[in-house]
C-alpha cells in the first residue's frame, strides 16, 4: 500500500489519478457494450473479453503506455479482421474509442515516435494481409482492386484514432511543460536576484578592499620608511628607540590591515577596480618625498589617469612601491613607464634590502600581486612579477596594458553572456518552439496523411470504375449468336457483379451471365446483361436497377 500513500499523515496522492483510469475504462467499456448489445445475439463474451483487455490497458498505461496502446489497437485490428472474413457481421465504432484515449495518454507520457510508427504501420500491414487473403479467396480481381478501397478507409481510421490523437498528446504535454516553466522561471529569477543581491555586497566588499589596500597599505608603508629614516638620522637612543617603534607599529598596522582585507576580499573572486586621480608620477613623487629612493622614467605621452589604462598604471605602480617599501627598505627603486605600440608597459625595479632595512622587509602572502594580476590579465593585459634575474638583483614587477583596456574586464566573467539570451530564457524558447512544432505538426500530418490516402482511394475507384463501363458502340457491335473470342476482345478489364436486381428477366437456360456498367457514375447506373452458353453471346439486355 505504500505505493498509494505519501506525505505527511499518509494523505492519498494517487487516487485521483486511480479513478481517472476507473472512469475511463468504465467509459469505454460501456460505450461498448451499449454498441455491441445492438449490433451481436450473443454480446456478452465479446464484452467481457474487451472489458478485460481494456483493463490490463489502463492498468499499465502509465509505465507502459505505448504497451496499452498497442492491447487496444489489436484487438480493433483483431474485430476488423473478424468482419472481413464473415465471422463479424458489422465493425463496432466503440472499438476506437480506447485507441483515441490512450494514444492521447501516451503522447503525453513519450516524446518517442518510432513506438508509433511501428504499431501503425503493424496494424495496417495486418489488416491489409487479412484483405488479400480474403481477395485470393473470392478470386475476383476487381473485388481485389475494389477491397483496398476499404483497406484504405482503414487506414484513415488509424491515422483519426491513432496518430492524431498521439500527437495531439504530444503537444499538451510541451504546452504543460510551457506553463511549469513559467514558474520555474519566477522561481529562478527570486533565486538569482538573491545571489545577485549577494555578489553586490561582496563586489562591495572587494571595492572597498581595494581601496583600503591601495591608499592605506601604500600609506603605512610610506609611514615606515620615513620611521626608518628618522631612526637613522637622530641621535640619542631614546628617539632612535621612538623611531624604532614607529616604524614596528607602522610594519604592525600593515599586517593587521592585510588580516582585515582578507576578510574583506574572501570568495570575491578578485578586487574590483576603484577610480584612481592621479598619475604616476604623483605617487612616486610621494614616495620619494617620504624618503624612498625612486627614479622615474617616462617615454611617449602619459594615458589619462581617468580612463582605464591610467587606473591600471596607478594601482601597479602603487603596489610595486608599496611592496619595495614594505619588503625591501632602503632599495633604489626604478620604475619606468614606456606608452608605444597602442599599450603602456610598467616594469617597477627595486635593488633588494639595503641596510638600513636589514631585518625588515616580510614576506607578504601574494594579495597585492594577485589583484594586480588579475587587474592586468583581465583587462586584456599581460603581468609578471618575481624576483629579477639579472646581475643587479632585487625585485621586478612588469605589466603591459593595452591602450583598448577595459575597467570592468576583470568582473565580466561573473555576467558573461549577460547581452544575450540567459539560461532559463533559452530554455522557454526551446519549449515554446518545440510546443510550436508540435501543433503544426498535429495540424498538418493527419489531414495530410489522409488528403493522400483519400485521393489514392478515389483514384483506385476511378481506375476500377472506368475499367467496368462497356460503351455503347461497343455494346451495339455485339450480336447474338457471336463467339466468346471475339467478344471479349471489346468486354472491359473488369466486370461488374451486382447484389441481385429486383425485375431482371431470366436468363437462356444453362447460361453464364456478365455485368458491365452502362456508364461510371455514383447511385445505381443501368448494366448490360452478357449471357454466354457453349462458347457463344447466348442474350444481351439492358438490365435498369432502381
Amino acid at each position: 500500500m505504500r505505493a498509494w500513500w505519501s506525505g505527511s499523515g499518509g494523505r492519498p496522492v494517487r487516487w485521483r489519478t486511480a479513478t481517472a483510469d476507473l472512469a475511463l475504462w468504465a467509459s469505454c467499456t460501456g460505450l461498448l457494450a451499449v454498441e455491441v448489445s445492438g449490433l451481436r445475439a450473443a454480446p456478452v463474451p465479446e464484452v467481457v473479453g474487451m472489458a478485460l483487455l481494456l483493463a490490463a490497458g489502463f492498468g499499465v498505461r502509465r509505465a507502459l503506455p505505448f504497451t496499452a496502446l498497442g492491447l487496444a489497437v489489436g484487438a480493433a485490428v483483431l474485430h476488423s479482421a473478424a468482419v472481413v472474413v464473415g465471422a463479424a457481421d458489422t465493425f463496432a465504432l466503440a472499438y476506437t474509442l480506447p485507441c483515441g484515449a490512450l494514444a492521447f495518454l501516451a503522447g503525453r507520457r513519450s516524446e518517442r515516435a518510432a513506438p508509433v510508427v511501428a504499431l501503425s504501420a503493424a496494424a495496417a500491414l495486418t489488416a491489409l494481409l487479412v484483405y488479400t487473403a480474403e481477395w485470393v479467396r473470392v478470386g475476383d480481381p476487381r473485388e481485389t482492386l475494389t477491397g483496398l478501397t476499404d483497406w484504405a478507409l482503414g487506414v484513415l481510421g488509424l491515422v483519426a484514432v491513432v496518430v492524431a490523437p498521439w500527437l495531439l498528446g504530444r503537444y499538451w504535454r510541451w504546452r504543460t511543460e510551457l506553463r511549469t516553466a513559467g514558474w520555474e522561471t519566477a522561481e529562478r529569477m527570486e533565486r538569482a536576484r538573491e545571489v545577485e543581491a549577494g555578489r553586490a555586497r561582496l563586489r562591495e566588499r572587494a571595492r572597498i578592499a581595494t581601496e583600503m589596500h591601495d591608499s592605506l597599505g601604500h600609506d603605512l608603508a610610506l609611514i615606515a620608511v620615513r620611521a626608518a629614516a628618522l631612526e637613522m638620522t637622530v641621535d640619542g637612543e631614546a628617539p632612535r628607540s621612538a623611531a624604532s617603534d614607529l616604524r614596528t607599529a607602522a610594519h604592525g598596522a600593515t599586517l593587521r590591515l592585510r588580516a582585515i582585507i582578507g576578510v574583506l576580499r574572501e570568495d570575491t573572486g578578485g578586487p574590483d577596480a576603484g577610480p584612481a586621480a592621479e598619475d604616476a608620477a604623483a605617487v612616486v613623487a610621494r614616495a620619494v618625498d617620504a624618503g624612498m629612493s625612486v627614479r622615474l622614467v617616462r617615454e611617449g605621452p602619459d594615458p589619462d589617469p581617468g580612463a582605464p589604462p591610467g587606473r591600471a598604471v596607478h594601482r601597479v605602480v602603487q603596489e610595486a612601491l608599496t611592496n619595495a617599501a614594505r619588503h625591501a627598505p632602503g632599495s633604489r627603486v626604478t620604475v619606468r613607464v614606456v606608452r608605444e605600440d597602442g599599450a603602456v608597459t610598467v616594469r617597477v625595479h627595486d635593488t633588494g634590502p639595503g641596510a638600513v632595512g636589514a631585518g625588515a622587509g616580510t614576506a607578504g602572502n601574494g594579495s597585492g600581486l594577485d589583484g594586480l594580476r588579475a587587474l592586468v590579465e583581465g583587462a586584456g593585459g599581460t603581468f609578471d612579477a618575481g624576483p629579477e634575474r639579472r646581475a643587479a638583483g632585487g625585485f621586478a614587477v612588469f605589466a603591459r596594458i593595452p591602450d583598448a583596456a577595459d575597467a570592468g574586464a576583470p568582473a565580466s566573467a561573473e555576467g558573461e553572456g549577460a547581452d544575450g539570451p540567459t539560461e532559463t530564457e533559452r530554455r522557454r524558447s526551446r519549449i515554446r518552439s518545440g510546443a510550436r512544432r508540435r501543433l503544426v505538426t498535429a495540424l498538418v500530418l493527419p489531414p495530410g496523411l489522409s488528403a493522400l490516402v483519400t485521393a489514392a482511394g478515389f483514384l483506385l475507384l476511378w481506375y476500377v470504375g472506368a475499367n467496368t463501363v462497356l460503351p455503347r458502340e461497343d455494346y451495339a457491335r455485339l450480336d447474338v449468336g457471336d463467339d466468346l473470342a471475339s467478344v471479349e476482345r471489346v468486354l472491359p478489364v473488369f466486370d461488374y457483379r451486382p447484389d441481385p436486381i429486383p425485375g431482371e428477366p431470366p436468363a437462356p437456360p444453362g447460361s453464364a451471365c456478365r455485368y458491365y456498367l452502362v456508364r461510371w457514375e455514383n447511385g445505381l447506373p443501368p448494366v448490360y446483361r452478357l449471357c454466354f452458353a457453349e462458347g457463344r453471346l447466348a442474350a444481351k439486355d439492358v438490365v435498369a436497377r432502381e
